[in-house]
């Protein structure tokens, strides 16, 4: 059935006589082509034989695409009380919360994916038994088919309840340690895969403000009535909505001053829920150098050597609460080296041009002085171990020619004497 809507498209501005057609309303809902269609739409001049037009806005609300897709509204299921098991005989009232035609209310549940008789936005159960447990869903009648909601009717002394048994993280988890017709017991433990980690002298309940990944586990609880009675055990899981970001940058450490530096908080969302967004901050140390922002990329134009120190960035939801930070990234920011004089060029090499003349001509002076040396005065140590030294040809000549003129000098007297006689 087709509710009829009046089209009038116009074919020039302020023209009093513009064309006049009708069309089904699943034309709006079948559009092949939305991004061209939408600014059409909103020039339409419509009128609906219903006399409130705010059904026609409903409808596009609900349908206006994203990205090119039908993106239509998933209902939604809440308990009260807000617990997943209960006992026989208790009483839970299950909600349906989506969106409804003006005048139209009813809305389709589903239990174990068979349709029942109730058309209410709420499904009451006011004396709850075993049959009633199963998985429950519902559809109203501008929404899709809702998650499903695992309600369980448990038939025990001591019952573990839990809000919901999927979360996600930054949700809260409330626990309640709940007795067969509210007997009283004392000394109220809860435990997480086996180990206590909360404990009260009265039964109260327990709540987990923001879950996180390390909250996942099998919970039960036990408390002291006439003897200790311990409740079965419930699995609980919360599904990571971001991983912890990861700092980089766009230069490698150490870098000289001036540079341009891009710090990038690298993290995606892994699941989508209404309104996720998240925001980037960063900082140097205690120091925040720039606030929630949903840019992930944060710039240093000129890099200074003040610029060096430990960064690190945070990611967090549009509500703040989850919040999630990177590893610490050390930035080290060298000064500039400024560049050598061509004079000291030129005066350093004369200088060791010069030291090396100079090393030159000492070198050939001892050489030749050591040769003449050598030459005219070589001692040679001998083996017997005596401090005796043997002269040098040339001294042995020296000896011989004195030896020589001194027979000579003797000699001469000697010829005097022979001639006198005669």
């Amino acid at each position: 059935m087709f509710h009829k809507f009046k089209m009038y498209f116009s074919k020039k501005e302020h023209d009093e006589n513009v064309q006049k057609r009708q069309f089904p309303s699943s034309f709006l809902l079948g559009l092949q082509s939305p991004q061209q269609n939408l600014f059409n739409i909103f020039r339409f001049h419509c009128s609906h034989q219903l006399e409130d037009n705010m059904w026609f806005l409903t409808v596009l609300l609900l349908w206006v695409p994203v990205d090119g897709q039908v993106d239509p509204t998933k209902a939604v299921i809440t308990l009260e009380p807000p617990w997943v098991s209960v006992f026989p005989e208790e009483t839970v009232t299950l909600q349906c919360v989506g969106p409804h035609a003006p005048g139209n209310s009813a809305t389709q549940w589903f239990l174990n994916g068979t349709a029942t008789q109730t058309s209410t936005p709420s499904y009451s159960i006011t004396s709850a038994s075993v049959d009633d447990s199963g998985e429950y869903r519902c559809q109203t009648g501008l929404s899709v088919l809702s998650d499903p909601v695992q309600l369980e009717v448990r038939r025990d002394w001591l019952l573990l309840q839990v809000s919901s048994r999927v979360f996600m993280e930054g949700e809260p988890l409330a626990l309640r340690c709940h007795t067969w017709k509210n007997k009283l017991v004392y000394n109220v433990l809860y435990y997480r895969n086996g180990r206590a980690f909360k404990s009260f002298s009265w039964n109260s309940n327990l709540t987990i403000p923001k879950t996180n990944i390390s909250h996942n586990g099998i919970y039960h609880c036990s408390g002291m009535g006439r003897q200790r009675y311990t409740s079965a055990g419930v699995s609980v899981t919360v599904k990571e909505l971001f991983p912890a970001p990861v700092l980089n940058a766009s230069v490698t450490s150490p870098l000289l001053e001036g540079n341009l530096v891009t710090l990038s908080c690298e993290t995606k969302l892994l699941l989508q829920r209404p309104g996720s967004q998240l925001y980037f901050s960063f900082h140097m140390g205690s120091k925040t150098l720039r606030g929630r922002n949903t840019s992930s990329e944060y710039q240093i134009l000129a890099a200074r050597r003040e610029d060096s120190g430990l960064y690190w960035c945070e990611a967090a939801t549009e509500d703040g609460n989850l919040l999630k930070r990177s590893p610490e990234l050390e930035l080290q920011v060298l000064g500039l080296q400024s560049p050598t004089p061509v004079w000291f060029h030129f005066l350093f090499y004369m200088v060791v041009g010069i030291m090396f003349l100079v090393d030159t001509v000492l070198c050939v002076t001892i050489c030749k002085e050591l040769k003449r040396k050598k030459k005219w005065n070589l001692e040679i140590p001998l083996d017997s171990g005596h401090e005796k030294k043997v002269t040098s040809n040339v001294q042995k000549h020296r000896h011989l020619e004195k030896d020589l003129k001194r027979q000579e000098q003797e000699e001469q007297p000697q010829n005097r004497v022979h001639r006198k006689a005669p």
